[in-house]
């Protein structure tokens, strides 16, 4: 006959003792009983289930930079983009810092807007407009583009390109500084 001699462990100071790897595999049946009974297993099955298609129903968002352009004679002193982002912008300047992030679904959705406000010293009491974001693809997602024109309109894009690139959606007299 063969006898094992098992040395307990000293006691941890947090109190709780360490099982032995002999322990901890004469005690995983029990265990796996009490988790695999029906009184838990059949709800936590039942919770999983009525969960996963709520996971589908949320829509797919990014989290975008946003820059400044402030082509007006009145320094802006901060501005956001459905509230937040933005930072003070002086007269005929821009695109000097970028601000983190405002979110914006990933997938360009026809008729989207965006509030945009600001104020400043020059500019009076504060100023919100509802802007049309423009169309754009995945290929286009680095920045969030806000644009403070002299006529005052506002003008928004999200694109990967800065305002001296050929293709920036921005162009003509309204592009200058």
């Amino acid at each position: 006959m063969t006898y094992d001699l098992i040395i307990p462990q000293p006691m941890p100071a947090d109190g709780m003792r360490r099982l032995t790897p002999r322990e901890a595999m004469q005690r995983a049946p029990a265990l796996m009983r009490r988790w695999l009974s029906p009184r838990i297993a059949l709800p936590l099955m039942l919770l999983v289930a009525l969960c996963l298609p709520l996971a589908a129903c949320g829509d797919d968002r990014m989290g975008i930079e946003v820059v400044g352009y402030n082509h007006t004679d009145h320094d802006i002193g901060d501005f956001a983009v459905n509230g937040g982002g933005g930072s003070y912008l002086g007269k005929h300047e821009g695109g000097g810092g970028f601000t983190c992030c405002i979110s914006l679904p990933a997938k360009y959705q026809p008729g989207m807007t965006v509030q945009v406000s600001w104020s400043g010293l020059e500019v009076g009491t504060p100023q919100t407009r509802t802007v049309v974001v423009p169309p754009f693809g995945p290929h286009d997602t680095g920045m969030f583009a806000v644009h403070f024109l002299r006529n005052g309109q506002v003008k928004v894009f999200v694109t990967m390109l800065g305002p001296l690139h050929p293709d920036y959606p921005l162009k003509g007299d309204e592009a200058k500084m």
